[in-house]
């Protein structure tokens, strides 16, 4: 399969939870299962999670969103964004930022740079 074109389904992959009760994540297409360079995720927020995201200085990570909102401060610098339907953000290897999730949740496509290995959040 790993050098074919591949299909894959939310629904077939194993939902993998980031902060238990607040936010999963599918892992699609990966290293592992199609031996991809990078890693491609759906992942979920629910509503109203108020977390701190910071980068592991491996990954580089686009978010772009698909459903809901979220406002995010750059900790750095303390620069805000509401983060909506069609936007898209470019985390690079060393980032931090508070992550206020609204009312409907959010839904983001999530792209990482290299491919995330399984157990890694």
């Amino acid at each position: 399969m790993k050098d074919k074109i591949c299909w894959v389904r939310q629904e077939d992959v194993p939902k993998v939870w980031i902060h238990k009760g607040k936010e999963y994540s599918h892992r699609l297409i990966n290293k592992k299962d199609q031996n991809c360079g990078f890693s491609f995720h759906i992942t979920t927020y629910e509503p109203h999670f108020d977390t701190i995201v910071e980068g592991d200085g491996i990954h580089e990570v686009v978010l772009y969103c698909l459903h809901g909102s979220s406002k995010q401060i750059d900790l750095s610098d303390n620069r805000e964004h509401n983060f909506s339907i069609g936007d898209a953000i470019y985390l690079p290897l060393h980032y931090r930022y508070r992550h206020i999730i609204g009312d409907c949740g959010l839904v983001v496509a999530v792209c990482c740079n290299p491919s995330r290995r399984e157990g890694e959040i």
